[in-house]
């Protein structure tokens, strides 16, 4: 679990850094924040047909938030490696 936060901790770093080195630090920050959300809803949308499912709670919004679709993307990952294991 450790190397999941340490992950999540390297991406987090990676996207803020590139987003601080374009010459729109916020506009950038905030489109990824809404492209994550809005992935996020629509996967849970989506995924109601094929039972694919992410909880919306304070963390996977944090989640989605700071990394966008990547993050949505990783927890996708993530719960299908918890479910078959």
């Amino acid at each position: 679990m450790v190397l999941f936060y340490a992950c999540l901790g390297i991406a987090g770093i990676c996207v803020l850094v590139s987003a601080y080195r374009s010459k729109r630090f916020l506009l950038c920050v905030f489109l990824t924040a809404l492209q994550g959300i809005a992935a996020l809803f629509a996967v849970n949308i989506l995924g109601s047909f094929i039972n694919i499912h992410i909880n919306v709670n304070a963390f996977s919004l944090t989640l989605s938030g700071v990394l966008g679709t990547a993050g949505v993307i990783l927890m996708l990952l993530f719960n299908s490696f918890i479910t078959k294991t």
